[in-house]
């Protein structure tokens, strides 16, 4: 491992959302590293290659990686655990769970050759770790769950990292209206700086009603990248009347619900959600790494904290208090 992002996926987790997740467990979804040694049979990668790590599996094989509508592996585990039903990380004798196979707050780790994406090697995996979540999860979500069309009003609910890839997205469609909505006023400057037209603090204004005034009506497209139930309610009663299309990113407890109308939905309101940007991952991937090497996504620009895994505590705390926009850890930061 080279880099793992400190990620409110990883928070929800710890506090709760999921009541049947397997404790205890290495956690870490987002990473990135360098391939250290192979098992038998994998011929995809081999030592010395600079990988993402991947929490959507990706064979190439199954019925869903062969479908054009879905990103969703079938051989993808689900359970915390290896395809092969195993854990490859012990602590005293007892076997840890392995957070999406993969476990990135860990010096080392061992997963399938499906869920590592080979990378240019001039990327640098010390700060690309986000290319294994934030990245693909924000900007999939415009270019892939959205399709926004040039000329589109846009509005995003949340500017953390994966709130400014869904604004880098919308800049990159070519959107004519790009509004950015936070209570941390703080991250202003940077979403204007990464594509945002205009900017909203909730504390200060009624959204919905701004947002009307500012898109003749309601924004084309509404994109939540918060887990809270009213946020994603307020961005799906925001949006067009007619033709407004919400995309749901952040998560919720599992088995959560959101009200939506009816009467909404017959008249032109669409709700989507997406996982993973809509990605196959290790295609996906490497092509959004080529983004970052040419300048197209502003990775460096997400980054805000760089951290050695002892002060991991301390990421959570940044992250909790909103004081990081994304905090990183860094392997070959040593106290």
């Amino acid at each position: 491992m080279a880099s793992t992002g400190v990620c409110h996926s990883d928070l929800h987790v710890l506090e709760g959302i999921d009541k049947n997740y397997p404790f205890p467990s290495v956690f870490g979804h987002e990473g990135a590293g360098v391939v250290e040694s192979i098992g038998d049979g994998v011929t995809s990668v081999k030592p010395g290659d600079k990988v993402v790590l991947c929490f959507e599996s990706f064979c190439g094989e199954c019925e869903n990686c062969k479908h054009t509508k879905t990103h969703l592996c079938k051989k993808t585990p689900r359970n915390n655990l290896q395809m092969d039903g195993t854990s490859r990380i012990t602590c005293k004798g007892q076997k840890l769970s392995q957070m999406n196979s993969i476990s990135t707050f860990s010096e080392y780790t061992v997963t399938s050759e499906f869920n590592v994406a080979k990378v240019n090697p001039a990327a640098n995996p010390n700060i690309l770790c986000l290319a294994g979540c934030c990245i693909p999860t924000g900007y999939g979500a415009v270019m892939n769950a959205a399709q926004v069309p040039r000329g589109a009003t846009c509005a995003i609910w949340g500017l953390g990292g994966v709130g400014m890839c869904v604004v880098m997205g919308c800049r990159d469609s070519g959107a004519s209206k790009i509004i950015g909505i936070d209570v941390n006023s703080k991250k202003f400057d940077l979403a204007k700086e990464l594509g945002c037209t205009d900017v909203i603090n909730p504390k200060e204004v009624n959204v919905p009603e701004k947002l009307a005034e500012m898109t003749d009506g309601g924004p084309d497209f509404c994109f939540v990248s918060v887990g809270l139930i009213p946020v994603m309610e307020e961005a799906f009663n925001s949006s067009h009347p007619q033709w407004g299309k919400t995309v749901i990113i952040g998560l919720s407890n599992v088995g959560e619900t959101m009200k939506v109308g009816i009467w909404d939905l017959i008249y032109g309101r669409k709700l989507v959600g997406t996982s993973y940007g809509g990605y196959k991952t290790r295609i996906g991937i490497p092509k959004l790494v080529e983004k970052v090497l040419n300048g197209e996504l502003e990775l460096k620009k997400l980054i805000t904290h760089r951290l050695p895994l002892e002060d991991i505590n301390e990421g959570f705390k940044m992250l909790t208090t909103g004081e990081s926009l994304r905090a990183i850890i860094d392997y070959d930061l040593r106290k």
